[in-house]
């Protein structure tokens, strides 16, 4: 068990102290079976962590339904768990995304955990009504537990494993901020990390060019080469050399090729980075961030950048 409330606490069996802190978790539930995982995942991280736990339901404008919620929410929290949890069930009344993301910023959420629906065509699209509107607007981590491989999910409270990260990088401007997280998050847990990026299929880059034929091997190879002097570098600037570091730098359809990583890895958890880009790029997401989080089979944990959270996480 990876416990890690405070600068000075529980200890792993080898005596480490865990480097972080995750003090409040919400679950935003719908009720739906996506919403259920979600808390599944939370009340376990919740346990693991020693958290307030805040499972959070926006119903509609009517006193039964209101009460009726109170009482859903509250069986969603097993009675063996209760005397060992701290939670709170908060139900209102009103826009779902603008009272989610305000209980967020009035109780100081660490850490958001939501489930994903399934894949319609409209979701390709837009990955699909709340979950993806809190993308656009959180500020702190956000966990997602869609489309889990059965090894993964989780259907009462359990040790989440979480021993095998992968981050995957898109080395723009900032990212070096998603890598310092996903060490001393990798640190924290005692966990293996692997960093990889993809860099684009050079004919997919090129389709639709006649000339692509004689600029595309001295183009791929400028754009590898750089991409393995940034990775370097960057891993040069962030790391200090507590967590072992394997990379991986190759080449194919981004979002494709991550998860791609993440079976060949058996990784845990994949770290992405949701950049603070432009209106259009934000509200889009990003098309590889969209699609990881909507197709991967592990935990998806999506890092707002600037992360201005990140010294609430660390205990030390």
């Amino acid at each position: 068990m990876y416990r890690l409330i405070r600068p000075v606490g529980p200890t792993l069996g080898n005596g480490r102290i865990i480097m972080i802190r995750i003090q409040k978790i919400m679950v935003p539930v719908d009720f739906s079976e996506a919403s259920k995982r979600a808390v599944s995942y939370g009340l376990s991280l919740a346990l693991e962590f020693d958290a307030r736990l805040i499972l959070a339901h926006i119903a509609a404008y009517d006193t039964a339904a209101y009460e009726k919620a109170k009482v859903d929410l509250l069986e969603l929290v097993p009675l063996v768990c209760r005397e060992r949890l701290t939670y709170e069930i908060v139900v209102k009344s009103a826009e779902v995304r603008s009272e989610l993301l305000g209980i967020v910023d009035d109780q100081k959420i660490d850490l958001v955990v939501m489930g994903t629906h399934g894949r319609s065509y409209f979701e390709r699209l837009m990955l699909g009504s709340v979950t993806e509107r809190m993308l656009r607007k959180l500020h702190v981590p956000v966990l997602t537990v869609s489309h889990l491989d059965p090894q993964k999910e989780i259907h009462k409270p359990d040790t989440v494993p979480l021993k095998r990260i992968l981050y995957a990088t898109d080395l723009a401007d900032g990212s070096e901020q998603g890598l310092e997280f996903a060490i001393r998050l990798a640190r924290g847990l005692d966990a293996v990390l692997t960093v990889a990026h993809v860099i684009p299929s050079s004919d997919a880059a090129f389709r639709g060019i006649e000339t692509a034929a004689a600029f595309m091997p001295h183009y791929a190879n400028e754009v590898r080469a750089q991409a393995e002097e940034r990775l370097s570098r960057n891993i040069a600037l962030v790391s200090d050399g507590s967590v072992p570091i394997s990379t991986t730098l190759t080449e194919g359809v981004p979002y494709e090729t991550i998860n791609a990583l993440a079976a060949k890895d058996k990784a845990d958890l994949i770290v992405i980075n949701l950049q603070n880009k432009g209106r259009l790029e934000r509200a889009l997401l990003g098309t590889t961030a969209e699609r990881v989080i909507r197709t991967a089979t592990v935990p998806v944990l999506s890092l707002p950048l600037p992360a201005l959270y990140a010294s609430r996480w660390s205990a030390a």
